[in-house]
Formats: structure tokens, sequence, C-alpha cells
């Protein structure tokens, strides 16, 4: 059943006047996204929301017709990581809607706003499922557990107060995709414009704020008798665009910042107080703090739930945990401190109280910690230049692939195999520059994630670095890319087989079963989709060919053939694998 919302248009808006202004659902829809800062739609083009199409163009938004709708969620899904702010996607009724469903799920997992709109057979049509109606399926139950908000808009006047229902939910508290379901008569009827307002997002939304004080003066009382503090950064930073404050409290408290792996760029990893991503490398400082300050995290399996063996006991390492969403706190590991509350006010609360203790931490420990952090991961990636034997070495090619990015680059990953290569060479520095699916390990989405940070970062170089079996699933959105102009370059890590499942397969069984492909030419299949295209067989070749494809103004492919026998085995592999099988905690 439909949410029985409130009808709040309010007392004496009624219209019914031969004069009266009249506006259809298409537009109130397109008003109501742009008050919020809206301004791109991503949707293949469908007779059942022609009005909303044509409206959206109207009113000036960036229209985006993909080649199939799970790509486009990724598109938004991107966007909103690049920017902080939604987009919206739209489904046709039945096939166009159930495309969008794995696209929802991993911006449902991974925590990201996309509104969804889908639309529905006429709600004059008997919708009973055993009368076989055409291109009719129960959409809303399909979507309701992998969304925020799942509502069906019952009629035109009621567009205004269902978007505003949705949005609430899409950035309140742990942001998340929400989905509405209109009929088509519902954007094709008008009604009267001055009894149907749209508002802005300040008289309806309310944003959760300032944390609780008292909750401030024990925190800062731990952070102020530690002697070695550490941060746990996770994708509540760039949400709440807290990358600042985070910095300042580091530098004031003297703790140590590690990072979610999706959450990489929340402090420039070149920061002096900086020591990289959370993994099983990194395990020695974690364990050796005293004051873990874990924020806009639910210290998930990537992370080992901050428990043994990855983090100290509770009994030796005291937490205190900040989040919008109350329901994450304490899941995972016990709280000493619970701060129920935005991450960019926390942190500027807390630096403030700390400062003004009579007792602080020199970030001694925490300096020492990230400058060997730091060139554990420069050695790293520099060794991996040393290799110069064929086929090329996937290190090699991830550390040249490092090597190149401009400063200002917003990188995104796709595979397995491929973006631990590429984890373990990157230097990230800064916040929203970073975009995988570190939380769902959703393959495929690497293409529509450049694509739609390039259209949404006009400004900024976009580089993809992929598997080729990643690369594969949405590999048709090149002609996308070519068609809309985003001109990103991707770096395909190219063995011709699924090389994570080959090793895991090896490890349980002793032999592989399916893990092994054809020979497929990606640069080629680029170059007839309206992209630029290359392949690369030799190290020195790498950089010269990064160096046209990024010169050419096109977007661009360069299908690099890698070492398989060096692929199947990157370094923390085993660790991943013994966490995905449940060896570890």
């Amino acid at each position: 059943m439909t949410p029985a919302l409130p009808d709040d248009r309010g007392a004496g808006q009624v219209g019914g006047g031969p004069d009266m202004a009249m506006v259809s659902g298409a537009e109130l829809l397109v008003r109501s996204l742009q008050v919020e800062g809206v301004d791109a739609m991503f949707a293949i083009t469908d007779i059942s929301f022609t009005p909303l199409s044509i409206e959206a163009e109207a009113a000036g938004m960036l229209v985006v017709a993909g080649r199939h709708e799970s790509a486009q969620v990724h598109m938004a899904d991107a966007w909103a990581r690049a920017t902080g702010v939604p987009a919206v996607v739209v489904g046709g009724m039945g096939p166009g809607v159930a495309n969008l469903l794995p696209g929802v799920v991993n911006a449902w997992i991974e925590g990201i706003p996309v509104v969804v709109i889908g639309t529905q057979r006429s709600a004059r049509v008997d919708q009973a499922i055993r009368r076989n109606r055409f291109q009719y399926t129960p959409q809303l139950e399909l979507f309701r557990p992998v969304t925020k908000f799942a509502a069906a808009v019952p009629e035109t006047r009621r567009v205004p107060e269902y978007l505003r229902e949705a949005f609430r939910h899409a950035l309140g508290g742990r942001p998340g995709p929400v989905y509405l379901e209109l009929a088509p008569e519902v954007l094709r009827d008008e009604v009267d414009e001055d009894a149907n307002p749209v508002h802005v997002p300040a008289l309806y939304r309310a944003v959760v704020g300032a944390p609780d004080p008292h909750a401030i003066e024990q925190a800062a009382a731990l952070l102020s008798g530690a002697a070695r503090p550490l941060v746990l950064a996770g994708n509540g930073i760039h949400s709440s665009d807290a990358s600042g404050e985070l910095a300042r409290f580091a530098e004031v408290t003297g703790a140590a910042v590690c990072t979610t792996p999706g959450a990489r760029g929340a402090i420039s990893e070149r920061h002096p107080y900086a020591v990289g991503m959370a993994n099983a490398l990194l395990s020695p400082v974690m364990q050796e703090a005293d004051v873990v300050v874990a924020v806009g995290t639910g210290i998930g399996e990537v992370v080992g739930y901050g428990q043994f063996p990855a983090w100290a006991g509770p009994a030796a390492q005291r937490l205190i945990h900040i989040d919008r969403d109350p329901l994450v706190i304490g899941v995972n590991r016990p709280v000493d401190v619970a701060l129920v509350a935005d991450a960019r006010q926390s942190l500027s609360a807390l630096t403030k109280a700390v400062g003004a203790s009579d007792v602080r931490n020199d970030g001694s420990w925490a300096r020492q910690r990230a400058s060997g952090a730091q060139s554990v991961m420069a050695m790293m990636a520099d060794s991996g230049l040393e290799l110069d034997g064929l086929p090329i070495h996937p290190a090699r090619l991830a550390a040249e692939f490092a090597r190149f990015l401009p400063e200002e680059a917003i990188v995104c990953l796709d595979g397995g195999n491929s973006a631990l290569w590429a984890h373990l060479a990157l230097v990230v520095t800064r916040p929203r520059s970073l975009l995988w699916t570190g939380h769902f390990g959703h393959l495929g989405t690497g293409l529509p994630y450049a694509i739609g940070a390039k259209l949404a970062c006009p400004d900024r170089p976009v580089f993809l670095f992929s598997g080729d079996g990643a690369f594969g699933f949405n590999l048709q959105e090149l002609e996308t890319a070519s068609r809309v102009g985003s001109a990103l370059v991707a770096v395909v890590n190219c063995d011709y087989a699924w090389a994570m499942e080959e090793q895991g397969m090896l490890d349980e069984v002793g032999r592989t079963i399916g893990v092994h492909t054809s020979v497929v030419r990606y640069d080629l299949v680029a170059q007839g989709l309206g992209c630029y295209g290359e392949l690369v067989e030799a190290p020195a070749e790498i950089v010269p060919a990064l160096e046209r494809a990024s010169a050419s103004g096109r977007p661009a492919v360069v299908q690099v053939v890698v070492d398989h026998a060096a692929n199947v085995s990157p370094p923390g592999l085993a660790e991943f694998l013994d966490m995905y099988n449940g060896a570890t905690t």
C-alpha cells in the first residue's frame, strides 16, 4: 500500500476560478527537483514519461540517455559522490524499472542519495498480476527492501508532497536512494499551480546538526588523555563535506587518520598525520591506538568490525563513534561515547573542546606512524616501476597509471584484483576524488561512474582503472560517453580472465571453472563506438598511450595486456579471501 501521507496543501489554497494557472505533474516534479539543487536527469527515452523529459529539458536540466537503466543509476550515483548533490534517474514501466534495480541496490549499500522515478501502468487499469497485463510488475515491492523510501504518487496534486518526503529520507540520517512511482496520467494531468506550491528545502526538511554538548565533553576528555589517538574516517566525511574539519581535528588533537577503503581522500594522503587506508598492512597502527574516533562509518567488515585481531580489544582501546544514523552506532563494537550528529559539526566542536584543554597530544606518534605508512606505500609503488618484463606486470601498470594522474583528477575503480593493484599505487589527496563501490563490490560500476563524474565535473580530468571482466559489464556505455562528450580515459587491466575468482577457486578446490575469457579487443570496440582506443603490450608504451588518450579530447580506452600469472595474486588478496570466507572477524 502507498504510505498515507498528510495532504499539506494548506487551507485556502484550493483553486477553481476560470483564470487559475494550471501546471502539469511533470512540471511540478521538475520544479521540486530543482529547488533541491538537482540539475541532472538520467533517463532512457520512454513514452510513459515523455512529459517529464520535455519539462526537464525546458527547465535547463542536463538530460542524459544512456544505453542501460542500471548503468544510468551508477552515473547518478557518481554524480552525487562527485558533487554532494543527488541526481535523478527515470525508468519506464516494467522492464525499464526492473533494469534500475541492480544500480539501486549498489547505491543503497553504499549510502548514496539517488532519486529514482519509475512509471507504472495507469491507475485506471486493473493491476491484478494474474491478468497478465503488458509491462506490469509489482514494482514497489521490488524497491522497498533496497531504498530508504518507496511510494506511489496517487494523484498529480500530491507530486510536491511526495518529492518532499523522498528527499527527507534520501538526505536524512545515512543517505541513500529513494523510489517514487507515477502512472503516466499523474505526469500529464494538470492542477491549479497556486494550490500546489513547491517549497524550498529550508521550509520542510530538518538536517541533523550539532552534537550533544555533554557527549562532546566526554569525548574531549578521552582525547585529551590519549597517547595514541586514531581517527577512522568513513564516507560520512564526504557526505558532510567535512574534509577540512577532519584535517584540522587531526592537527589539534595529534590524531593519526586512516580511512575506510571507500573514503580515501577524506584527508590528503600526504598529510603528515595520514596513515592511509585501513587494511591488513595498517593493523599494527590500528592495534596500537588507545582512543579511536570512528566518524561517518558503520565500522563494517572491510575494516574488521573494529574488533580483534585488526584492532585492540575494548579494554585497551576506547571508542568514540560519530554518525548521523543512530542505528549504526554500537552495532559492531561497544562504544564509550556516541555522538549522533553531523560529522563536520562534531569534529569542529571536538577540535574546539580539545584545543581549550591544558593537556594535548603533541602528535609525535601520529607523525611517526604516518611517515612510516607513507614511505611503505611509496616504496611499493616505486618497486612496481622497476618491473620491465613481458607480459606487463600489473604492478607496473598501476604504478605508471598513478604517477601519470594529474593532481586534480577524479579516479574511478572497477574490478576485483584490478582495484587491489590500483589501491596499492594510488595517492589520493582530495575529497570526492576516488569513486569505488568499496562496500558492495558491484562490478560494472566503473565506466558509468566515470561518465557521471565527468558530466558532473567537466573541468576535472576523469580516469578509470578497471579489470577487463568488469569493463565488459557496461561496455555499451562508451557510445553514451562519445555522444554526450564525456571525455574520460579508461585504462583496462587486461588478462582475459576473472583473476580474483581464479585464485579463490584454486585455493578451495585446486582447479578452475569458467574463469578464462576469449581475447577481446576493447580498444577496437571503443573506436567503433566513436571513442579513442589503443592496445598496449609493452611497459614503455603505457605512458605514451596515456598521453595520446588524454590529448584525444574524446572518451578513450587504453587496453593494457598484463601478465595473468602475476595478476591473480596481488598483495592483500589472501587477507581479502580470508575475510570473505569468514576466516577472520
